[in-house]
């Protein structure tokens, strides 16, 4: 099967993900854009196999969007957004032909305040009579209802970030968290992460005001680059914050060994449509305390006994938690979840979903 799947900037998960799934099916990938504002460089240091990538050019994107997509001779197209112009432009064409596609998107939240003019663009382009509509979590999935109708054909897939190999048998131990902080040249007795980009929507401040509340020896990582990085720089000076590391961006095999020797990581976020650093949590034990703002924390957190959903304004709350700690049952509940959400899983849901889609469009 001819597969054409466009998204805006090749994402390190998108091309592991692109890798499997080009094992499995002829998949081309076309990019907008060679990399998204605000990320560092690093980010995009991977590469993937097995597909073919595109990209396309500055000038001219929906005209060449609509070549390849006319070109391509594609059995299927995944129209992985729609907020850009070509991705409009792909959208609209799909519609003037009549041909099924799949409508996908990595997360969604209905916003309490929104345009009138965002509204109706939203439902101009996200609603169709030729869409399948993928979601990863049933947030997303009333998203996609809120704007596209409520009986709109959606299928939920699994949404990962990480592999089946990179999930430890079992939690790190409080010696073995202790070793592998020392290992990695961090200081103090216990270790606290957060990942997230230093911008005003990651609401990182809130956890450097609550860090004044904390013991010298707990160490809190902040994992990320952003325009916020000079005021956390301040504050942290201005309150002798010795006890908290701005780190930078991290590859994701350090991330993921940082996030093991930690004993929880923090998820403050103000707005997130999914929240790949949760699932990323989870996959090596460490709880994850987030607030209920992020789909990631509502799905793999709330009710699953591996974290603590709770706004980053309730200071007793997390202070309580972070003295009683983490029973070894909530850690070893982070990694049952994690093993049922990794890019393995993802590849069988959404290849489930397509020879469903298949067999519908044969009849």
């Amino acid at each position: 099967m001819r597969l054409l799947w466009v998204f805006s900037h090749p994402a390190p998960y998108k091309r592991e993900f692109f890798s499997l799934l080009g094992e499995r099916v002829e998949l081309t990938a076309v990019f907008e854009n060679e990399r998204e504002g605000g990320r560092h460089p690093g980010f995009y240091e991977a590469t993937g196999e097995h597909y073919v990538e595109k990209f396309l050019p500055r000038h001219g994107k929906g005209k060449a969007l609509l070549k390849e997509m006319r070109e391509g001779s594609y059995d299927l197209v995944v129209m992985n957004g729609w907020a850009q112009p070509a991705e409009m432009r792909g959208i609209l064409e799909l519609n003037r032909r009549k041909a099924p596609y799949f409508f996908l998107i990595n997360g969604g939240r209905i916003k309490e305040r929104e345009s009138c003019l965002r509204k109706s663009l939203k439902r101009k382009f996200i609603r169709s009579p030729y869409a399948t509509f993928l979601s990863p979590d049933p947030i997303s999935s009333e998203y996609l209802r809120h704007y596209a109708g409520r009986d709109i054909p959606i299928r939920e897939y699994v949404y990962s970030t990480v592999h089946a190999r990179e999930i430890p048998e079992r939690p790190a131990t409080r010696e073995e968290r202790r070793a592998l902080m020392r290992s990695l040249s961090i200081p103090g007795e216990r270790l606290y992460i957060s990942i997230g980009n230093y911008i005003p929507r990651k609401n990182l401040m809130s956890l450097l005001r609550l860090w004044r509340r904390m013991g010298k020896e707990e160490t809190l990582l902040l994992l990320g680059n952003g325009k916020e990085e000079r005021e956390y720089r301040r504050f942290i000076e201005e309150n002798r914050l010795g006890n908290v590391i701005l780190g930078g961006f991290r590859p994701h095999g350090e991330t993921l060994a940082l996030l093991r020797a930690s004993e929880c990581s923090f998820f403050p976020t103000n707005e997130d449509i999914y929240g790949h650093a949760v699932n990323e949590s989870l996959s090596q034990g460490t709880p994850v305390i987030c607030s209920p703002n992020t789909n990631a924390g509502l799905h793999l957190v709330q009710g699953m006994n591996d974290g603590l959903v709770v706004p980053f304004d309730n200071e007793e709350a997390i202070i309580r938690q972070l003295n009683e700690g983490f029973a070894v049952e909530i850690r070893e509940n982070a990694l049952k979840v994690a093993r049922e959400n990794t890019y393995e899983a993802m590849l069988e849901s959404f290849l489930s979903i397509l020879d469903e889609w298949k067999k519908d469009h044969s009849k």
